[in-house]
């Protein structure tokens, strides 16, 4: 979500986009927009969420004005959107804000809580004389669903699973391999102003400069839209490399979650330990054959 401009903040869209219109006709997607006021002759606070379907989350797609941010009502209207994420059956709702953003201690009170920081960098066209890695960057609807997730489990900190987690959809991107392993994969989000890549790679990849400039060097032979690589904060190692391509990095950005649900410890009943509670054992006389012989 990148501030377009001085009327909008906390945004991933535009306000009045063919989007969010069209939502109300798709049958995978759900929005909400909520509106809050102060006072009758004061300025409306506008946020809009947004849920695909087979996601577990809910994200905030923005707030506007960005003057009001800092107003008492925006936790009145995150309430808001929290309440209707969760009726569409979201289990968090998911927000991203500006490091620096005056509606940050808002968003603490309103519940959300920090599962991560990351960085968004601009990738420019890039020349295709770096060395090619050894391995090979596929579809990944070419590898197993398995992989991918194994590969996510060892990378992501718990932390970040617990807030976003791969939740129950297909992942539409390219993976890279080397010897039958699969190392890293490339979610890739398309829309109107881009392509929006979120990488998972793997710490052990050393030539990380060659494997990402030959995913960038694929995408931009079958597109000429810009390219935006985010880059979260336990995988701050891959900076580098997109600084020596030549991306631009914007600001640090604050990844915030809000579990909708309560959790509450439930009983496991153990079988083997259910059938001994049931069939109760006794321990019983000893038995001792005897022999009578005649004299």
């Amino acid at each position: 979500m990148v501030c377009t401009d001085s009327i909008l903040g906390l945004t991933s869209g535009q306000l009045f986009s063919p989007d969010a219109a069209m939502g109300f006709f798709r049958m995978d997607f759900s929005s909400y927009t909520g509106l809050v006021k102060e006072s009758r002759s004061g300025p409306p606070l506008i946020g809009r969420i947004y849920l695909n379907q087979g996601e577990e989350a809910a994200r905030l797609a923005f707030l506007a004005p960005k003057g009001a941010l800092s107003s008492d009502i925006l936790i009145a209207l995150l309430d808001n959107l929290a309440w209707e994420s969760a009726n569409r059956g979201a289990l968090r709702l998911l927000a991203e804000l500006d490091e620096n953003s005056a509606a940050f201690e808002s968003f603490r009170l309103s519940g959300f809580c920090v599962f991560t920081h990351q960085q968004i960098w601009r990738i420019p066209p890039i020349k295709t004389d770096q060395e090619a890695p050894p391995g090979t960057w596929e579809p990944l609807r070419q590898f197993d669903t398995r992989a991918t997730q194994s590969l996510y489990h060892a990378v992501v900190p718990p932390l970040v699973q617990g807030a976003e987690g791969l939740d129950k959809r297909l992942i539409q991107g390219y993976g890279y391999s080397f010897k039958d392993d699969l190392l890293a994969f490339a979610e890739i989000i398309s829309g109107p102003n881009g392509l929006y890549l979120n990488p998972v790679v793997h710490p052990n990849i050393r030539n990380s400069l060659q494997v990402l400039s030959a995913l960038i060097a694929k995408i931009q032979r079958r597109t000429n839209r810009p390219i935006y690589i985010a880059v979260r904060d336990y995988q701050s190692w891959i900076n580098s490399a997109l600084e020596t391509l030549g991306g631009e990095a914007s600001d640090r950005k604050v990844m915030m979650v809000k579990h909708l649900t309560q959790r509450e410890r439930v009983s496991v009943l153990n079988p083997i330990q259910s059938v001994l509670k049931v069939q109760s054992t006794k321990t019983s006389s000893p038995v001792v054959q005897r022999s009578h012989l005649e004299e």
